[in-house]
């Protein structure tokens, strides 16, 4: 696996990392669910799943795209053989624009996925 700014900055191994932080996140959403559900919380309190829908959209999403927005952000690539530097100031400028657009999608994915927990949890509730 080579580096492609703008495209590709992480390896199988980080990749499998992101994965993990999504599946990780997911539950949290499932637990923050059933515990509104169970507690009796305000129905509104649903909408703080947005946090973990978020955290697991950007984990699948990164891990799909095999880019990592975090490493964008701090100027390196990992993929496969050691974190390395960004060197080049238009790959550095490519991997920003890519982690921006990365980041807007998964907010994108949370926010919906939080108004259908909210609006299911209101209809069949």
């Amino acid at each position: 696996m080579e580096y492609q700014p703008g495209v590709c900055n992480i390896g199988p191994s980080e990749r499998r990392k992101r994965l993990a932080l999504g599946v990780a996140s997911l539950l949290a959403a499932v637990v923050l669910v059933a515990a509104v559900l169970a507690i009796g919380w305000r129905s509104w309190t649903l909408l703080f799943t947005l946090f973990p829908l978020y955290g697991a959209a950007m984990g699948v999403l990164q891990y799909r795209e095999r880019f990592c927005v975090g490493f964008a952000g701090m100027g390196v690539f990992d993929v496969g053989d050691g974190t390395r530097d960004v060197t080049d100031p238009k790959a550095l400028e490519a991997d920003r624009k890519r982690a921006v657009r990365l980041n807007a999608k998964a907010l994108a994915v949370g926010g919906v996925g939080a108004l259908a927990v909210y609006a299911v949890v209101l209809v069949a509730f």
